[in-house]
């Protein structure tokens, strides 16, 4: 199967998820950007910062991040209400993500997201890779958001909950010689019990574009490395295809895990 082959299912994907809609919407902190490994920061397939690697907005890639390795990042958005955009930037959205080990690597993360960053709503999220990627295989990886399914009581009657178990691919198909990341998944909770995926490119050291159906619309994103491929700090910016714009920004450096217990023991207070 060639790349070319693989692109074209998931444009079908893509075409599939703009033909459909959930009854019910996620809720909100779930539909601008995913605390996930690859959100708005390209990654290699060892999980490293790398303008070379795949990158997607509100869906994540197989590529994990492993020990010593943190990031921070901080959005505005646009906030869903009813399937319509709100014209107020209303989703304020931080993650603090850390990385464990170095085979099997394993990501987690902890998000706040209210009009206000770190006011209210407080999700956990974690991923583990279980397959390296090879020329024959894709990077495979298993994860969840909200584990501790937080968001019930405050969005089980509007919007779709609960623990948001999922599987995750990433392959290289190089195309034409370039590299082309394509990503494909199906999840629950907040990826609505649908497939969800996604195609980026890295189109220089210093941007990338990427495109995803995320189980509930279909996204686009640019991000843009101001110190080039390997720069520090990723400004990404988005169209969300049923809520409109999101812009924000990553950062990415070495500390040890040992920081996450202090940080997961703050956001798990409400």
């Amino acid at each position: 199967m060639n790349g070319l082959t693989i692109s074209g299912g998931l444009l079908a994907l893509l075409l599939f998820g703009s033909a459909s809609h959930a009854m019910k919407q996620p809720a909100p902190q779930y539909v601008n950007v995913a605390p996930l490994p690859g959100s708005g920061m390209a990654l290699d397939s060892d999980g490293k910062p790398d303008g070379a690697g795949a990158m997607q907005i509100n869906i994540p890639v197989a590529y994990t991040p492993g020990k010593d390795y943190v990031e921070l990042s901080a959005y505005a958005g646009q906030f869903v209400n009813d399937n319509k955009s709100d014209p107020n930037w209303k989703n304020g959205t931080g993650t603090i993500g850390f990385g464990f080990g170095t085979w099997p690597r394993f990501y987690g993360s902890g998000m706040a997201v209210s009009s206000l960053i770190f006011d209210d709503s407080k999700v956990l999220s974690a991923q583990l890779q279980i397959v390296k990627e090879s020329g024959a295989t894709p990077a495979i990886a298993i994860g969840a958001q909200d584990i501790l399914n937080k968001e019930e009581a405050d969005f089980g009657d509007t919007c779709n909950t609960g623990v948001g178990y999922y599987g995750v691919a990433t392959k290289n198909v190089h195309v034409s010689g370039k590299s082309v990341y394509v990503t494909a998944g199906y999840g629950a909770g907040r990826f609505l019990d649908r497939p969800f995926g996604g195609v980026s490119v890295p189109v220089n050291n210093y941007i990338s574009l990427a495109t995803e159906y995320d189980g509930f619309q279909i996204n686009t994103a640019a991000g843009w490395r101001p110190y080039g491929r390997y720069s520090c700090v990723t400004v990404s910016g988005g169209y969300n295809g049923q809520t409109g714009w999101v812009l924000g920004a990553h950062t990415t450096g070495k500390m040890n895990g040992i920081w996450a217990i202090p940080v997961t023991i703050m956001l798990l207070r409400r």
